[in-house]
C-alpha cells in the first residue's frame, strides 16, 4: 500500500515548475561582479554566470541566499520577493562585492 500512496502524492504535485527567467545576468569575470551593482523590480530574478577560470560564490550578507560554490560556466539564480537593497559577496574571494536594489 505505501508504494501506491508515494505514487498518488507524486501525481498530484504536477510537473516541476520552470525556473524563472532572470530580469538581469550579472557576470562574474576578472574577479569582480559585473555589473556591481544592478536594479531589478520585487518579484524578478538574478542570475549569476562564473566566467572566470576560478571558482567563486554569491553570499547575501544578511544570509538570505547562498549559492555554494559555482565553478567555470556554472550559474545561480535568486529570485527578491521584497524590495530592499541586498548586499552581497564572494566568500572564496571576499574582495567581491555586488549590491542587488529591489524597487
Amino acid at each position: 500500500m505505501m508504494p501506491f500512496l508515494l505514487a498518488a502524492l507524486i501525481a498530484q504535485a504536477g510537473p516541476a515548475m520552470p525556473a524563472p527567467k532572470p530580469a538581469i545576468v550579472v557576470h562574474m569575470k576578472n574577479f569582480a561582479f559585473v555589473p556591481a551593482t544592478i536594479h531589478i523590480k520585487a518579484g524578478q530574478a538574478v542570475e549569476w554566470v562564473n566566467d572566470d577560470d576560478d571558482a567563486h560564490t554569491v553570499d547575501s550578507t544578511d544570509k538570505l541566499f547562498d549559492s555554494g560554490g559555482l565553478d567555470t560556466h556554472e550559474q545561480y539564480t535568486h529570485v527578491f520577493p521584497k524590495t530592499g537593497s541586498f548586499a552581497y559577496f564572494c566568500a572564496l574571494h571576499p574582495y567581491m562585492k555586488g549590491t542587488v536594489i529591489v524597487q
